[in-house]
């Protein structure tokens, strides 16, 4: 019997369920496709909104065991994964990996993919927003939403001169692209990575092939479970979100008892700070030491700069 997948309907979501089920050897599959609770905010023009929104319908239809799997795109996973499930990550293995999980700047077509600090820049993340702000000198920047086929339809028609998207999710859906890669950007920890979801209960077909797959691989993706979960820990309880000013990344320098180095970037209006922690054998240390950083560097006053309607907020 097919093994029933929940997906959302984009063509970025489709993809990333035929490299999940690539990546597990699983030929017998059925997609169920949904249109979220964030898939229909998001094309009413609303950017600020729980990323749980994407993932919510689809999990809801996991645990009454209408699908037997989900799989999500892992950054609108949110902060507290529902512990009824097994989350596990993936990244297909490819030889470009040299910032799989970096942002690029698309230009138009018509225009050098060189960066002028009065271009039209669009961009719906008040992360990336800030970031155009600091590190490009961006004068202009605007909001953009939609999924990755929509805005850059409306980069060609010429409502943007460039706009910021994922390298991974376009490299996906294999669009040759005037751009260049933001590598000294700072992105999310899980993004570029494919969740899959399952209950606990629902065992794959040659599950012990596919343990050994997910753990044992070169790169290592055992860890970004718990990479990512520190991550989170870190953002709840400087009480932040995916719709912050702040980059958080946290990186397993090996594959030791110890837990990962968290760095984090913390943008104001004006200003933005970066702190770190140090590798430690202990989770409560780890989070403590990078708390304390972040109160004496005064990350919790520039977080709160921001702190009002931020779907109005423009450059």
């Amino acid at each position: 019997m097919a093994i029933k997948v929940g997906s959302r309907k984009s063509k970025l979501a489709l993809k990333q369920v035929e490299i999940a089920m690539r990546c597990l050897e699983i030929d017998d599959y059925e997609i169920v496709k949904f249109s979220t609770e964030g898939d229909k905010k998001s094309a009413m023009g609303f950017s600020q909104f729980d990323k749980l929104n994407f993932v919510e319908d689809i999990e809801n239809k996991l645990l009454s065991e209408e699908i037997d799997i989900a799989v999500h795109s892992a950054k609108d996973m949110p902060a507290n994964l529902n512990m009824n499930f097994e989350n596990f990550f993936i990244r297909e293995d490819d030889d470009t990996r040299h910032g799989w999980n970096k942002d690029i700047l698309i230009f138009r077509n018509d225009i050098e993919p060189i960066f002028k600090k009065d271009m039209k820049l669009g961009t719906s993340s008040l992360r990336r927003q800030m970031q155009a702000k600091f590190f490009l000198g961006a004068q202009n920047v605007v909001n953009l939403n939609g999924n990755i086929n929509t805005r850059l339809k409306r980069l060609e028609k010429g409502e943007f001169d460039c706009i910021i998207l994922a390298n991974a999710g376009c490299k996906r859906l294999g669009f040759e692209l005037n751009s260049i890669l933001l590598d000294e950007h700072m992105t999310p920890t899980a993004q570029g990575l494919i969740c899959v979801q399952k209950n606990k209960d629902f065992i794959l077909p040659h599950s012990e092939m596919i343990e050994n797959i997910l753990i044992h691989r070169e790169d290592g993706l055992d860890s970004y479970l718990n990479n990512i979960n520190m991550g989170n820990r870190f953002l709840k309880k400087i009480g932040a979100d995916c719709h912050s000013a702040l980059a958080v990344e946290a990186r397993s320098e090996d594959h030791s008892r110890y837990y990962p180095v968290i760095h984090a970037e913390i943008y104001g209006k004006n200003e933005y700070i970066s702190i770190s922690n140090d590798v430690s054998n202990s989770e409560d240390n780890s989070i403590e030491e990078i708390l304390e950083e972040f109160y004496q560097k005064g990350g919790k006053d520039l977080l709160n700069e921001h702190n009002w309607y931020q779907s109005e907020y423009f450059l």
